[in-house]
């Protein structure tokens, strides 16, 4: 019997300070310095046969992503939340207790989701105009309504701006907090926290935050697995397309009848079936961020058309009862992945950093923070937003999950001040 889906925690909230990064594959372990070191990490040699050919392959359909890799349910950290928040409540040192998360890794949407549950008041974020002219009218509001009542503000990013009018209203927000007996819990983007511990040392304040801990191999096989099974419509595989090797161990309950007797012939050979390194090197290259991770899973999925009469021919090495339930992975080495254009200059990184800096910023508002026209900074978010790097909604522009390791990975090359996730 194979491991079932559930064995470990998937998600566990530890202090900030004891955050780790998970590890790629032995192989990636050997190269030569830092810069080359991710280029390596996605151009491996394709194997001289592959199981199925790329041609034999199709993206998948609308109805099948949201079958087989639904958006994540951000509901799910709760539990984790809730026993991390109640250690922080019982050593009774502060009141206000501070998350903080990467980009895409859903902290503050977990953060909503455990404050509805309690009942806890949820702080909406003031109006970027608001912060940077100054105004009071937010923090009046949110001193009317008293110093008792727990509090939760899930986007402490956006209650301040990287410029000289753009710290007073948290300054005061923070001071606020400090003297009031009710409990509140901050989250902070991890790019706005490592900020405002330079220019404010907010990290003196407070206890130290709490933080997801980063997804491993392990973690990433239970939950892709368990997204995969949400609807119980089927069962799925999923094997690389090079080398037919498990990307997620399957459970022996839940194999096709064809795919358990195979296994059971070789059972006095081969304990369990092996396990490809993609989740090592996919929770590797997204630091274990379960949005990057997720939007990396979804990226690397394919499937078979319909199987022709004569496909069993061309594809012996597949068997015919599986083969319907089958998603291919394509290969860490194959996924085309969003990165840099060549001529990268200055002005791109600026922008991209104050981007991360306040987690999204309309093109006006950037024309504040910057010391570029607004056609300037147009021109920069369209040639992004053309590299797979930005995406906007509602004017608002911010990184996708996609890009962001590049971005991350460029920005630290540079010196840029960077987060510790």
């Amino acid at each position: 019997m194979y491991p079932p889906p559930e064995t470990i925690p998937i998600w566990h909230y530890i202090r900030l300070d004891e955050f780790a990064c998970p590890s790629p594959s032995a192989k990636e372990t050997v190269r030569k310095g830092v810069a080359g070191f991710w280029d390596k990490f996605r151009r491996r040699p394709e194997p001289e046969a592959p199981i199925i050919t790329q041609e034999e392959l199709k993206r998948l359909s609308d109805e099948l992503y949201v079958q087989i890799a639904p958006e994540p349910d951000w509901a799910a950290p709760v539990t984790a939340l809730n026993e991390a928040l109640e250690e922080g409540l019982a050593t009774g040192v502060s009141r206000v207790h501070v998350l903080v998360g990467a980009p895409f890794s859903g902290i503050a949407e977990v953060l909503g989701n455990w404050a509805e549950r309690r009942g806890i008041k949820v702080i909406q974020s003031p109006e970027p105009e608001a912060v940077l002219s100054q105004n009071q009218e937010w923090l009046q509001c949110l001193e009317d309504e008293g110093s008792t009542r727990p509090l939760a503000i899930p986007h402490l990013e956006r209650c301040y701006l990287r410029h000289h009018h753009g710290l007073m209203l948290i300054r005061r927000l923070l001071s606020w907090l400090l003297n009031r007996p009710g409990y509140c819990v901050l989250c902070c983007s991890s790019w706005a926290w490592v900020y405002l511990c330079k220019a404010l040392q907010i990290e003196k304040l407070f206890p130290t935050p709490w933080t997801l801990e980063a997804l491993n191999q392990e973690h990433l096989q239970q939950w892709f697995a368990h997204l995969s099974t949400l609807q119980g419509k089927e069962t799925f595989l999923f094997r690389q397309r090079d080398n037919g090797t498990f990307v997620i161990p399957p459970l022996e309950d839940n194999m096709p009848f064809a795919e358990k007797t195979a296994r059971q012939r070789i059972a006095h050979t081969i304990a369990r079936p092996e396990i490809s390194a993609f989740l090592t090197d996919l929770a590797a290259y997204s630091r274990g961020n379960p949005g990057v991770a997720w939007a990396l899973w979804r990226q690397s999925l394919q499937i078979a058309p319909e199987k022709e009469n004569n496909h069993q021919a061309q594809s012996p090495d597949v068997d015919e009862t599986t083969y319907g339930h089958t998603i291919w992975v394509k290969p860490w080495s194959q996924l085309l992945l969003p990165d840099l254009p060549e001529a990268t200059d200055r002005n791109m990184l600026q922008v991209l950093h104050t981007l991360l800096l306040h987690e999204r910023l309309s093109a006006s508002l950037l024309t504040e923070l910057l010391p570029f026209s607004f056609f300037e900074i147009r021109q920069i978010l369209t040639h992004l937003e053309h590299c797979g790097l930005l995406m906007s909604a509602k004017e608002q522009w911010r990184l996708t999950p996609l890009g962001y390791p590049a971005v991350r990975q460029a920005l630290r090359a540079e010196g840029y001040l960077v987060d510790s996730l």
